[in-house]
This record gives structure tokens, C-alpha cells and sequence, in this order.
């Protein structure tokens, strides 16, 4: 149940230190919360994607065992963390949408 409950505090954290470093490196015409909402979804669902691909990658190839470890750890959380900071940062960085919506 402990780990549980670190996995709790680290999402916190997470959604919380994303607050200032999105307020960094949105777009200036882009509001705080839009950029906010899209940064997160958009790095959630990279995280996601990434963490059950490798996840399923690393048991296929008989290396789940490895992830008991510390380093193998550290490495396949920059594997998932990384790429899903990076996509997150790119669509938060992208001016407003401005067209009216599709006739």
C-alpha cells in the first residue's frame, strides 16, 4: 500500500512543478491554464503510451527481472519521462488555434 501512496505523492508533485514550467515556455498569446491542460494531456498520455510499451518490450524480451534494479530503473524512466516532457513542451509552445470553427 506504501507504494500506492509514493505514486500518489510523486503525481502531485509532478502536476505541480509542471505549473511553473509551463508558465515558462507557453506561447505568449497562449493562456496559462489552455497551455497548462494540453502540456499535461499531452505529456499523461506520451507517459502512458511509452511506460506500457516498454513495459511489454522489456517482459517479451525476458528483462523484467532487470527492473528490480536501480539503474535499469533510472534508464527506463528517462526512456518514458524524456519523450513525454519533449512532446508536452512542443505543443505548449504553440500559438493559440485562431480559425473559427469548420463550416
Amino acid at each position: 500500500m506504501s507504494d500506492l501512496w509514493l505514486s500518489i505523492a510523486v503525481g502531485v508533485v509532478l502536476l505541480l512543478a509542471a505549473i511553473p514550467y509551463v508558465a515558462r515556455i507557453r506561447h505568449p498569446q497562449q493562456k496559462l491554464l489552455a497551455a497548462y491542460l494540453i502540456f499535461m494531456f499531452i505529456f499523461v498520455t506520451a507517459a502512458v503510451v511509452l511506460y506500457t510499451g516498454l513495459a511489454m518490450l522489456a517482459v517479451a524480451l525476458d528483462l523484467a527481472h532487470l527492473l528490480s534494479q536501480p539503474l535499469p530503473v533510472l534508464l527506463f524512466l528517462l526512456l518514458v519521462f524524456l519523450p513525454a516532457i519533449a512532446l508536452g513542451t512542443w505543443q505548449a509552445r504553440k500559438p493559440p488555434w485562431r480559425q473559427g470553427p469548420p463550416a
